[in-house]
């Protein structure tokens, strides 16, 4: 009834009146949750989709749990990526030094 109420523009004291009167506060009807009904009314709807692939990034959704973050006891965290961090990139830059020199030493390109 609210939703009613809003979509044809209705004041705001019409919007308390439905509120009040709204004999299902949980949101859910026949046809499922209305809520993620209406997410996804507006994610298929011209601009909506792409407005929330631009602020979520991807293919993320609101609905869709991420997938980095660890579930359940002690949970919270996220999973460990590979990160160069620290000395990292210093060793890294020092093995494809010595990859290069040891490909330069050996002929690498020749140029006669």
């Amino acid at each position: 009834d609210l939703a009613e109420v809003m979509e044809r523009g209705g004041s705001v004291s019409e919007c308390i009146i439905a509120m009040e009167k709204c004999p299902n506060v949980s949101g859910y009807s026949l046809e499922g949750d209305y809520e993620k009904i209406r997410r996804e009314k507006f994610r298929t709807d011209g601009l909506g989709g792409l407005i929330e692939a631009s602020l979520l990034g991807g293919k993320k959704t609101i609905d869709a749990e991420e997938e980095s973050v660890i579930y359940g006891k002690g949970g919270g965290g996220r999973k460990e990526k590979f990160q160069l961090t620290g000395d990292d990139p210093f060793y890294a830059a020092g093995a494809l030094a010595f990859a290069f020199f040891v490909w330069a030493s050996n002929g690498g390109l020749s140029l006669h």
